[in-house]
């Protein structure tokens, strides 16, 4: 075991990664490359699907480059983004775009289901509340607008399922993925006829479901020759990327919690049950944001999560802004001192950080005082508000109090920005130093197929994960209480509303 390799690949919203760990997760090569996305119209985005498939062959490739023997990596598993797939023929061959996981061409798909269906019951069979990026609703907008293709199809694939397939020839998703689909049964664990029904749909199009860290097959000769790995390589079921991210973190009991910062970041609690009852429903659709409910990578467990989608992207709006055309680095560190040099409260600037297709941001509080300090450092405080709502809000509606707060992703090396957050909830984090902790999770999964490691204990024990922990302020604490219930809940609610009123207006 001392000389296996074990490799995680996490497609994601911006890079493609191939990190290759040793059975104690220590890295021992990696390789990054970025998504391939189109953008045919404004509000819409896709990825070529051979196009994704040639850019993990070339991350594989150059991980694998300095590693002496491939045939040490042992196993492998897939992890990526959660609601895009693609429709497949009965040779494998792609015959639609991927419609990327946060386009917002199916929008008017959830005003129809809104119309005609019971929103409590679609909530008590998949944990969810109606939203346009979920897979059914880019089914049925492939079913209408790319109709031969849908009548050709033979399966779809979410976009780690398709990898996977491209790797070894199994047709199968995880239930993490499957509960991101919005027509999977998440307490029995299997696709929903009513739900496939009323949304008109073909149920033979939907892959068997498993649980991660299945083993479902091995890397085929085609596969091999692309990518360098070794013939019989064990590919696992792998998983939804801030899922996977979890198990690394060991983020896998009720009581624990998870803010995975990335692109976009989630607050993510493990449950040992889902009670999707009524009380839960009116307690969800009464708040502004929405939490979903979905099957974790870990066996037998579930978990309630509240996602931002533009947390990163946020940061990266702010860079473009304030420290135009310089390198990456340097512009972070140019937004960390910015932030700095503010006061807490930003002179009084509030930012509202919704800034994807189909949602709309807002600095609120400016005067002819506001600088580029102030407006860094409130983008800072603004996306520490809303995670710290996001929190309160599950919290809330399950009755409990998280023990343990875990961060783990590229947010996490902004000390800043932790700093502020810690502040702002009033509660310690433990950074977690893992660099890539989708891939690693991913790895782990495929260690668990290859027989690697004998449980998912042993898996996750065996990983050497440090950290360290950032406390709050108990002053700053009191003071960015007072500006969040004072400011932030009230505003961010009545801005929703007229955020809703301009989409419809499709303003620019």
């Amino acid at each position: 075991m001392a000389d296996d390799l074990l490799l995680g690949l996490d497609v994601g919203t911006t890079n493609i990664k191939a990190l290759i760990f040793t059975t104690n997760g220590a890295l021992a090569a990696s390789a990054s490359i970025a998504t391939p996305t189109e953008r045919p119209q404004p509000g819409w985005a896709e990825h070529d699907p051979s196009a994704l498939w040639q850019a993990v062959v070339d991350v594989i490739r150059r991980a694998l480059a300095s590693i002496d023997e491939p045939r040490r990596v042992r196993g492998l598993a897939v992890a990526s983004v959660g609601e895009a797939g693609v429709l497949v023929d009965a040779s494998g061959a792609p015959l639609t775009p991927i419609i990327a996981w946060y386009d917002r061409r199916t929008a008017p798909y959830v005003q129809r289901w809104n119309v005609h269906d019971d929103p409590l019951e679609t909530f008590r069979l998949t944990g969810m509340l109606p939203v346009p990026i979920y897979g059914v609703f880019k089914l049925q907008w492939l079913r209408d607008y790319e109709p031969d293709g849908y009548a050709a199809a033979t399966t779809w694939l979410h976009v780690a399922d398709y990898i996977a397939f491209r790797l070894c020839g199994a047709r199968t998703t995880d239930y993490s993925l499957a509960s991101r689909s919005m027509l999977f049964d998440l307490r029995a664990r299997r696709w929903s006829d009513v739900l496939i029904d009323r949304a008109g749909l073909r149920g033979d199009l939907l892959p068997e479901p498993v649980a991660s860290g299945t083993r479902i097959g091995v890397v085929t000769p085609e596969a091999a020759a692309a990518t360098g790995l070794a013939p019989g390589t064990v590919v696992g079921a792998g998983g939804h990327d801030h899922v996977c991210g979890a198990l690394a973190a060991d983020v896998r009991r009720a009581g624990d919690c998870l803010d995975s910062m990335g692109t976009a970041e989630a607050a993510f609690l493990p449950l040992d049950d889902v009670p999707l009852d009524e009380r839960l429903f009116i307690a969800n659709v009464s708040s502004w944001t929405h939490v979903t409910f979905g099957a974790h990578v870990a066996r037998d467990r579930y978990y309630v999560m509240d996602g931002l989608f533009s947390s990163g992207a946020a940061v990266e709006w702010m860079r473009g802004i304030v420290a135009p055309g310089a390198l990456l680095h340097a512009a972070v560190a140019e937004i960390e001192a910015l932030a700095v040099a503010a006061p807490p409260g930003s002179l009084g600037v509030l930012f509202l950080p919704h800034l994807t297709a189909g949602e709309r941001g807002a600095f609120v509080g400016l005067t002819v005082s506001s600088g580029r300090a102030a407006l860094a450092r409130a983008v800072y405080e603004g996306l520490a508000f809303e995670w710290r709502h996001m929190l309160d809000h599950m919290e809330q509606m399950l009755g409990m109090r998280a023990r343990t707060i875990r961060a783990i992703g590229g947010g996490t090396r902004l000390p800043v920005w932790m700093g502020i957050k810690a502040h702002v909830l009033g509660r310690p984090i433990q950074v977690l130093d893992i660099d890539e902790s989708v891939a690693l999770g991913a790895a782990a999964l495929g260690g668990i197929a290859a027989g690697v490691y004998g449980s998912e204990d042993e898996a996750v024990g065996a990983l050497r994960v440090c950290a360290r922990t950032v406390a709050p302020d108990d002053a700053l604490h009191a003071l960015y209480e007072r500006i969040y219930r004072e400011a932030f809940l009230r505003l961010a609610p009545a801005l929703a509303l007229v955020h809703t009123a301009l989409n419809e207006l499709e303003m620019p």
